[in-house]
This record gives structure tokens, C-alpha cells and sequence, in this order.
């Protein structure tokens, strides 16, 4: 790792990569630093490799300005989630662009092991300084507090025990907060949008939220396992959804769940939106969910419900809290 981070130097990088500001006047009025001050700094960055030249500005009647770009290959990252029979990856450049992919099948049940074996390989192979794990587990501060489907994982300090292994910064996070993190970051929205992701899972249901444009983690970082909501007088919301077949139109009682579900979620957030997964639900499905909400809460009260593309939500969510990373460490 560089370590050239200063909080000047953090602060640049962000409006470059996150904010599209790439004028010295640009990145000055947003982060309120002098003129001066940033042209300096910027100039610093640009001697050191971190930050290029693009060109000027179209002139609009006064002197072009220079326009700055951050460079992609200042840093690598390394994202990846793990499921119950894979581990799926990407390696992006310092900002979030795609280099490589793949995925490697869990070895023998083992998914501590096997995430081991990934990093090492990669670490290897390329340079990464920095890297993302989601993981289908209750997550906090980087341990994995609950995971009764990987046994391996369950109470392990997961970013404490590959930082010390590997000496490069980690952010361990849970599957729902980056899906929904993502999905804030690959759709347009207000800032101050509160949006719900929901996934049904392979081994139970999640959400992930974020209010007012806020990532909500709560109390003890278990906010969105939503399989506990007790709906019916015997039953779960997990007991009536787990066993919906994926690629088959929703029964009415998994129809029902989530209709519940939907006005629990907005009678107490009132999000703008709430996203299902495509993975689990049709078109179609949604609708007959819309439906069935109203039996429960008026229609004006209830959010916009969509499909959103998983596997792509949840990747940008790992990249972004990636490039972040990168931003704040190089």
C-alpha cells in the first residue's frame, strides 16, 4: 500500500471519480479548499502518476479550464461475494471499471478455506490494494455474527483475520447492504430517496435499506433479516415464502408474505421504492403484490415496486465500497 492518503488528497479523488467535478474551480467550490490550494494539490497528484490531464474545457467566453481525470491503473481491487456453492469475482481498476472475472466452487463445504485460496491466487497474480467480500450473513465491523449456513464463517473476525494475512484493507459487508448500496449507485435517484431491496435467497430472506439515502445498519448491524417477521399467528415470513421455486410465477401465499411485507415496510419507512430481486420474482408477480398490498394500506401510501438486477446491484455495491476504499488508502 502507497499511503499517501491526506484528507485533502481523499477529498480530490472523491469529486474526480464519484462527483464528475474535474476543474480546479469545480473541485475547489465543492470541497472548499482555495483555488490555489487544489491547483497545487492536483499538480502534486499529477507528478506522482495519480492524477492526468485531459484537455481543457470548452471555452465559454473566458479562459479554458485545465480538466483532470484520476488515473485508472493508480490501484487494483479485488470484489467478491460468497453463496453456498461459489464464490463469484471481479477485479476492477481505481475506478470501478471491470478487468477480470470469474468464480471458484466451494472446496468440501468450506468456505473460509476456499475464500483463502481465491485471495491467495489473486494476490499472486496481480496487484490488488484493496479488497470487498459480501457475504448472506449478519455482518458487524467486519466479523460475521450470524451465519447458520456457513458454518466456516459463523463468529469469525473476518476482516481482522485477511488483513493480518494478506496486509491489504478489506471491507467485509452484508450481501442486502451492498445490493441496495449499488442499486442507489446504478440508478438514478434523489439523494434523499428511501429505498428497500428484498431477496428471497438461497437460504432465506434478506433486505437492505437505505433511508434518505442513508446505508442503515442499526443497533447491532442485524437490521433486514427480515425471515424473523412474525405475519401470521404460527408462522414466519420465512415459513410462507421458503419453499418458492425460482422461475415459477409466486403462490398466493408467497404472495401474500410479501404483500405483508410491502406495508410493513410502509407503514414504518415509507420508502419511495422497494426492489425485488429478478431472480425471484416476474413482472407479473409484482403486479399481483401491488394488488394485495391494498387489501392492507391504501394505494396512495405505497411505494413504487420494481425488479432490480441482482447479481449487477450487488457487484456494484461491493465495487463501490472498493473504490472507496482505494480512494481513502492509496
Amino acid at each position: 500500500m502507497q499511503g499517501n492518503a491526506t484528507p485533502l488528497s481523499v477529498a480530490i479523488r472523491r469529486q474526480l471519480v464519484f462527483h464528475d467535478h474535474h476543474t480546479v474551480a469545480e473541485i475547489s467550490e465543492a470541497i472548499g479548499h482555495s483555488f490555489p490550494t487544489v491547483k497545487k494539490h492536483l499538480e502534486l497528484m499529477r507528478a506522482a502518476g495519480e492524477v492526468n490531464e485531459q484537455g481543457l474545457t470548452p471555452s465559454t467566453g473566458g479562459r479554458p479550464a485545465t480538466r483532470y481525470v484520476f488515473n485508472p491503473s493508480a490501484a487494483n481491487g479485488l470484489c467478491a461475494y460468497i453463496e453456498q456453492d461459489v464464490i463469484a469475482y471481479r477485479r476492477i481498476d481505481a475506478i470501478g471499471t471491470t478487468l477480470d472475472k470469474g468464480r471458484m466452487a466451494i472446496r468440501h463445504g468450506n468456505h473460509l478455506q476456499t475464500l483463502f485460496d481465491l485471495l491467495a491466487s489473486q494476490l499472486a497474480s496481480h496487484s490488488i490494494q484493496a479488497i470487498t467480500i459480501g457475504v448472506a450473513a449478519a455482518v458487524a465491523d467486519g466479523e460475521i455474527i450470524y451465519a447458520p449456513d456457513y458454518p466456516t464463517l459463523s463468529n469469525v473476525a473476518l476482516t481482522t483475520l485477511l488483513e493480518s494475512t494478506f496486509d491489504v484493507p478489506v471491507v467485509v459487508e452484508n450481501d442486502m447492504n451492498a445490493a441496495v448500496y449499488g442499486y442507489g449507485r446504478s440508478v438514478p435517484t434523489y439523494a434523499d430517496e428511501t429505498i428497500v431491496y428484498v431477496y428471497l435467497g438461497k437460504n432465506g430472506p434478506g433486505s437492505g435499506i437505505l433511508l434518505n439515502g442513508r446505508l442503515i445498519r442499526g443497533k447491532t448491524n442485524f437490521t433486514g433479516e427480515i425471515s424473523f417477521l412474525p405475519f401470521y399467528a404460527h408462522h414466519t415470513f420465512y415459513d410462507r415464502i421458503r419453499n418458492h421455486q425460482r422461475g415459477t410465477s409466486l403462490t398466493d401465499q408467497a404472495c401474500d408474505a410479501l404483500a405483508r411485507l410491502v406495508t410493513t415496510f410502509t407503514a414504518t419507512l415509507n420508502p419511495h421504492t422497494i426492489v425485488f430481486s429478478d431472480i425471484d420474482v416476474t413482472e407479473e408477480d409484482i403486479r399481483r403484490v401491488r394488488k394485495r398490498s391494498e387489501r392492507y394500506i391504501a394505494a396512495t401510501h405505497l411505494p413504487d415496486l420494481t425488479r432490480g438486477l441482482w447479481e449487477e446491484h450487488y457487484f456494484q455495491g461491493l465495487i463501490t465500497f472498493c473504490v472507496e476504499t482505494l480512494l481513502e488508502t492509496i
